[in-house]
């Protein structure tokens, strides 16, 4: 077995001498093993799987592996943000293609030897969940954000996927194993595969279990179950209504305590949320203005729309010093270094005072900009380039205030889960067995409905430069959204990606 990790910094407080103290530690990425017949997945949450010659449709997951809509998710960051502009540690090198391949070896392992479910029930329920990411844009969710708004939904990709899939053939693909799109991608369907909050579902528990593990898993002391996590069925069980019911108490209550925190600490975390809406203006810039050097053969005009499925690294020279002599890209990268250093000094330690207790009683839902422990009360919670206020009639735009330069950032959608919990025999709600839980659900939904002002730190010179750069992405924007799109061009820029993912990729991935 190969395995990989990716360096990762932990800095912690400077020296009496006045030095940086820099560890280093290592995350561990998945890896993936294919050949001619099949593909071996070793995945760092869920263990591993073999596609292969074990299920009669294995072969139509290998034909999808290995398409160019598939590839191109091994280049796509799962939380968007680079590494260099990242928030926290150990959030990084996440991709699409790591979370679908997850969720389908999590769907596989968990209908192994249930006889409710035949090969080709199997093989849909399998399908549904890869298929459910396979539209995400460049940096994922920022696409939605870009053309819907950060409000407007989060689902101009489902919007978009039959239309991509058909573009590739797809739906004859499936029609060649006796499939239809509606059945495997469309389906009117509220189970354990897919559903609403605050129910779980297949996506839930593997993109929050993969983030829980690799920066807030101390916190909540999550780590006693990883070896339990590659047998799921010793922690899930599929209900007679086909819903997704946890068998563990202890692990609900860690599992729920360390998902509530990713909204408010992570995705919807002020500074965070300024990193993402400074990534829009650069974005966009690039696809303005044709920021890129891939050399693919388009007929022009492109519209934004489809330029924006290709893969991360084909936005890598508008994200760097060019164009607006590297103010906005050396901004956000001070940010972001700032940040992780808050975290690493501040943060984790009063996460970690907070949350060790779970396993009998919530604490209070952490403020994401309150300090509950003297280290972080001296540290700081936000980079001291930036000033946050709350602002929860926020909106989205850059100006010039008093000489600063001040960002509007209203909320993300809202995320959470309320799990069910057998017990003796009975489903109960997490909420209803502790009303401490109950609580600290409640506190939740208010901290994610919080909107939030930034007013950036920077000098005159960057400023200005900044909310230039702004003004003229925004003054462009809505007549390049009125281009025609063009079929052509989205294949195009999606078989290029597939290629190019190849050597962008962030996991371990082998080809025979």
């Amino acid at each position: 077995m190969y395995v990989r990790t990716a360096a990762r910094e932990y800095i912690s407080p400077k020296s009496p001498e006045g030095r940086d103290n820099v560890a280093m530690n290592y995350l561990q990425l998945p890896v993936y093993e294919l050949d001619d017949n099949g593909m071996q997945i070793h995945d760092v949450v869920w263990g591993d799987c073999e596609i292969g010659n074990r299920q009669p449709y294995d072969s139509l997951l290998m034909e999808l592996a290995r398409s160019p809509l598939f590839r191109r998710l091994q280049a796509v960051e799962q939380l968007t943000l680079p590494p260099h502009f990242a928030t926290l540690p150990n959030t990084t090198y996440f991709s699409r293609w790591q979370h679908i391949w997850g969720s389908l070896v999590f769907v596989r392992k968990m209908t192994e030897g249930d006889d409710r479910f035949d090969d080709r029930q199997r093989t849909i329920l399998e399908l549904r969940t890869l298929f459910s990411d396979v539209g995400q844009t460049a940096f994922s969710h920022l696409g939605d954000w870009i053309f819907q708004g950060v409000q407007g939904g989060e689902n101009l990709h489902d919007q978009d996927l039959r239309e991509l899939l058909e573009v590739f053939g797809i739906d004859k693909l499936l029609e060649k194993y006796g499939l239809t799109l509606d059945e495997t991608v469309f389906p009117e369907i509220n189970d354990w595969v897919e559903c609403p909050s605050p129910d779980l579902c297949v996506d839930r528990v593997d993109y929050g279990l993969r983030e829980i593990l690799r920066w807030s898993g101390k916190a909540v002391n999550i780590y006693p179950y990883e070896h339990s996590l590659q047998n799921p069925q010793s922690l899930f069980r599929i209900n007679d209504q086909h819903m997704l019911e946890v068998t563990n108490e202890d692990f609900a209550r860690r599992f729920a305590a360390g998902y509530s925190i990713l909204p408010t600490e992570h995705w919807n975390q002020p500074v965070h949320r300024l990193q993402l809406e400074l990534l829009q203006t650069a974005v966009k810039r690039a696809l303005l203005e044709s920021y890129f050097s891939d050399g693919i053969d388009l007929r022009y005009p492109v519209h934004p729309r489809d330029r924006i499925y290709g893969i991360d690294s084909d936005f890598r020279f508008a994200l760097s010093m060019v164009g607006d002599g590297g103010a906005l890209s050396r901004t956000m990268q001070t940010i972001a270094s700032d940040q992780r250093q808050a975290y690493i000094t501040a943060r984790k330690l009063d996460l970690s005072s907070l949350l060790s207790n779970v396993g009998s009683s919530f604490p209070d839902f952490p403020d994401p900009l309150k300090s509950y422990c003297h280290p972080s009360e001296e540290f700081g919670l936000v980079s001291p380039h930036v000033e946050v206020t709350r602002d929860d009639e926020a909106r989205q735009g850059v100006s010039r205030e008093m000489g600063r330069i001040s960002v509007g950032l209203p909320t993300l959608k809202p995320r959470s889960i309320d799990p069910t919990v057998l017990i003796d025999g009975q489903t109960i709600r997490l909420s209803e067995i502790d009303p401490s839980f109950k609580n600290y659900l409640t506190r939740q939904t208010e901290v994610m409905r919080r909107g939030y002002r930034a007013e950036l730190m920077v000098n005159k010179k960057f400023g200005g430069k900044i909310l230039e750069l702004y003004q003229r992405v925004n003054d462009g924007w809505p007549d390049a959204i009125q281009q025609p799109r063009n079929p052509d061009n989205l294949r195009e820029i999606v078989e290029q990606a597939g290629l190019y993912g190849a050597g962008n990729r962030f996991d371990n991935i082998y080809e025979i």
